[in-house]
Formats: structure tokens, C-alpha cells, sequence
């Protein structure tokens, strides 16, 4: 890999850490076993979106590792595995739309929507392993994936699609 590659992932996972950093100093916005509503899914999407699935995978990996690092919570090492590693690397499945994501708004979203899916599949899974005893009267599927994960998951998503296409053309140009 270029070194300007290399730079540019660097700083692009850079600022995904301050923006997922900053999601946390807001009580609101963060789950009590993990997850947070953040911005910090943008720059691993556009790391996908400029240069491809492997260099979005690769800034996907190494956001999720010092993340967990950072402020991660894990209850099995399964569990950073799928709410971290696997989860953050699967944003870099955007870098497949990367021909047409600049020049259509519909693949743009359609990056954004199959990173941020794939995640929360991640995620999910991660809760009916890990975490279901967190679960209590509630089926553990049912409530890791759309009473746990969903909200916060859907959020994000629809967040980063409208200030990912409100900058894009700053961005990308």
C-alpha cells in the first residue's frame, strides 16, 4: 500500500475514534453493555468508498481494535471478536459500491445501508451468544436484535447517510 493510502487510513480511523470518543461523553446516546448513537462509522466509509473493500476493511479492523481498546466492554473474548473486530471490518463491504457511490446517491445509501447492516448482524449475533443473559423474560434473538441493537444501530445509520450525503461532494472532490 501507498504511503498516502496509509496516511489517509490513518487519519480517517483517527477521526472515527474522536467521533465515537464523543458519542460517549453524551449519556444519552450510549447503550449500558455497548453501542452508541455516533458518527464514527463515516470515515471507515469513506476509506471504503475512496479506495475499496480491502483498504475499508482494513480501517474497519483497526477502528474496532482500538475502540475496544479505548472503551470496549466484553464479557467472553468471543464477544470482541463479533462486537468488534468482525463487526467493524464488515464496513468496509461499502468499498464494493465504490465505482458508483460518488456519481449516484442511491449506491451511496446502499453502501452505508449493507456496512451498517452487516455490522448490526454482528452485533446481534454477538448479544444471542454473549450477552443473552442480559436478555431476561425476552427471547434472546428478539431482544439483541431489535430491542437492543436496533435502535441505536438504525439510528447511526440514517445519521451517517444524511451527513454522509450532505458532505460528499466536499469529501470525494
Amino acid at each position: 500500500m501507498e504511503t498516502k493510502r496509509l496516511v489517509e487510513i490513518g487519519i480517517f480511523v483517527s477521526i472515527a475514534i474522536v467521533l465515537e470518543l464523543i458519542s460517549t461523553l453524551i449519556p444519552f446516546l450510549h447503550m449500558p453493555q455497548g453501542g452508541s448513537i455516533s458518527l464514527g462509522m463515516l470515515p471507515i466509509f469513506i476509506i471504503a468508498y475512496r479506495y475499496g473493500v480491502k483498504e475499508g476493511v482494513i480501517a474497519g479492523f483497526v477502528f474496532g481494535i482500538i475502540n475496544f481498546i479505548l472503551s470496549g466492554y466484553a464479557i467472553h473474548w468471543g464477544s470482541i471478536f463479533f462486537d468488534y473486530i468482525f463487526a467493524f471490518s464488515a464496513l468496509g463491504i461499502a468499498g464494493i459500491f465504490k465505482k458508483n457511490a460518488l456519481s449516484s446517491n442511491k449506491t451511496f445509501i446502499s453502501g452505508i445501508l449493507l456496512g451498517g447492516f452487516f455490522r448490526y448482524v454482528f452485533h446481534g449475533l454477538s448479544g444471542v451468544i454473549f450477552f443473552s443473559s442480559y436478555a431476561g423474560d425476552f427471547n434472546p434473538w428478539f431482544y439483541s436484535f431489535i430491542v437492543y441493537n436496533l435502535p441505536y444501530m438504525a439510528v447511526s445509520t440514517i445519521l451517517i447517510v444524511i451527513v454522509g450525503l450532505s458532505i460528499k461532494d466536499r469529501v470525494f472532490n
